[in-house]
């Protein structure tokens, strides 16, 4: 299967939490990726040559930050750069989930 390694690595999102971090509704954090993906798909098919990135997360302070992505590669690059310093001239679709203290939330 050419994407076992992609959705194994999907369905371990939460497996280094801590337990005492984990989402308070664990159902509220897989609809919420399932919503994202979804969304990304969405967007990666009005692209010419598309590119779908979701990272492992990061953690900032108390916060779990698992950050994705739509690109279109075949949209030009240019020197845009949003107020995190990521170029975004290419960028269909992005965002992140955030879980702090149990709570669950995306960003877009």
């Amino acid at each position: 299967m050419p994407y076992q390694h992609d959705i194994e690595r999907i369905s371990a999102l939460l497996q280094d939490i801590p337990e005492e971090d984990l989402p308070e509704d664990e159902c509220l954090f897989w609809l919420t990726v399932a919503s994202e993906l979804h969304q990304m798909i969405q967007h990666a098919s009005h692209a010419e040559q598309p590119l779908l990135i979701f990272k492992a997360y990061r953690k900032a302070g108390t916060q779990y930050i698992w950050e994705f992505e739509v690109k279109d590669l075949a949209k030009p690059r240019a020197d845009r750069c949003n107020w995190h310093g990521q170029d975004v001239s290419q960028w269909l679709y992005a965002g992140a989930i955030l879980l702090q203290q149990g709570r669950v939330s995306s960003h877009h």
